[in-house]
């Protein structure tokens, strides 16, 4: 038995002790899936981490990676989850990635969104924020603004729009969510009844941005959003942060920086 002793977890990942399945197999993560529907995602040390992750030791992941089967079931116990050969252990360390809102938080100039990295569903992201908005984002922020006053909004028309394991609509909604916690105007009141009037996300887009947008909801995020808000009113922290971002995945990086200039562009006018 090859034991596996991840090195970090997330303290909002859901509690492994339940039926899991093996549902994606990527370079720098494994995504597992709960007959719940929650996602628990084994990161590879370096990429950094997820609301539901855990991070394994570089060696121990593309191990683990190597022998993955397809669609494989794992068995969980006292001792942590069995897949194959393989043992995880609980977690010994974990960590919060709850974003707690700043006194006097800084702007994100635009200058820094000057990118022609592609947006998922508007073309290019500085073509999208300095031409006239397009009357989809312009409603979007309407809808965000009324959340934010409290008013409880069906979001069905928007999630699962766009290219991606996270759509791009729902990656722009969480980049609205990180603006809405950054500068203090989410409340937990409103954060709790964010998606009262939506029903069950499940069925609306992929079970990876339905944790992902529950999470954020809560003012939970993934290390690198987390890493630009602290690298924000520092010009040279923030452009590489930014860079950063625009390499997650194929369009989500431009996506949630366009979701968090629309929010910033609501909150503070």
């Amino acid at each position: 038995m090859n034991v596996i002793q991840p090195i970090l977890a997330s303290q909002h990942a859901p509690d492994y002790h339940q039926a899991w399945h093996l549902a994606g197999v990527w370079r720098r993560s494994i995504n597992l899936c709960s007959a719940s529907g929650e996602l628990l995602t084994l990161h590879r040390r370096g990429s950094g981490i997820s609301p539901g992750g855990w991070v394994l030791r570089c060696q121990d992941f593309d191990a683990l990676r190597e022998a993955s089967g397809s669609n494989e079931k794992l068995q969980a116990s006292a001792e942590g989850i069995r897949s194959g050969e393989f043992l995880l252990r609980q977690p010994r360390k974990y960590c919060s990635l709850r974003l707690t809102p700043y006194a006097q938080p800084p702007r994100l100039p635009a200058l820094l969104l000057m990118h022609a990295q592609e947006t998922g569903l508007f073309g290019r992201l500085d073509h999208v924020i300095s031409l006239p908005l397009e009357p989809e984002l312009a409603q979007f922020q309407r809808r965000f603004a009324a959340a934010l006053a409290g008013e409880r909004v069906d979001w069905r028309p928007w999630l699962g729009k766009g290219p991606g394991l996270t759509p791009s609509h729902d990656d722009t909604l969480t980049g609205m969510l990180l603006a809405g916690w950054y500068f203090g105007v989410l409340t937990a009141a409103v954060s709790r009844q964010f998606f009262c009037a939506c029903g069950d996300l499940s069925g609306m887009t992929t079970f990876v941005s339905v944790s992902y947008l529950r999470h954020a909801a809560l003012g939970c995020f993934a290390s690198p959003l987390l890493h630009f808000t602290h690298a924000l009113g520092h010009r040279h922290r923030c452009s590489d942060a930014v860079r950063t971002l625009l390499g997650l995945g194929h369009t989500s990086g431009a996506d949630t920086l366009l979701g968090f200039w629309l929010g910033q562009q609501i909150i503070k006018g």
